[in-house]
């Protein structure tokens, strides 16, 4: 029996997400108005150069929140992609032991118990999502009983 469609929906966190993406408008867009505005009211030590720098620190910094909200772990068939801020990993179900998560709050994300003795934080399920990231740890739980009971049939 394999998962139905619903249960490998991409895992997202909602409000980082949000935030992130709202924060990237307005940083860039923050960055631009002010680089034009200082070179229009003439301050002094202020040139072009100055505004080109300025208006590529903003596209980096808005670049930076965009990467935060493509935050996400796909599940497929036969594994999980975590995709976190930096790095993509891609495991096997099998690889994946368990998932912890504390119910208080301690952590910002689950992490996931990997077979080599390592673990992997799964960055798209968010605390500060409240209930929706306690229902899909349990949702991830599921994938990952479902999918290590049948690798061992």
């Amino acid at each position: 029996m394999a998962p139905a469609e619903s249960d490998l929906a991409v895992f997202r966190p909602r409000q980082v997400r949000v935030v992130s993406i709202v924060g990237a408008v307005a940083v860039t867009a923050g960055f631009a108005v002010l680089s034009v505005a200082l070179f229009v009211v003439d301050w002094e030590p202020w040139t072009v150069l100055d505004m080109i720098w300025m208006n590529l620190l903003g596209i980096l910094f808005g670049a930076a929140l965009l990467r935060i909200s493509d935050i996400q772990a796909r599940p497929t068939e036969d594994g999980l992609v975590v995709k976190n801020m930096v790095r993509t990993r891609r495991l096997d179900w099998g690889q994946i032991l368990g998932v912890t998560f504390s119910p208080e709050g301690d952590d910002p994300w689950p992490l996931l118990d990997l077979t080599d003795g390592t673990t992997c934080a799964v960055m798209a399920i968010q605390h500060a999502d409240g209930r929706r990231a306690h229902a899909e740890v349990a949702r991830l739980r599921m994938l990952i009983k479902r999918r290590t009971h049948f690798k061992e049939d």
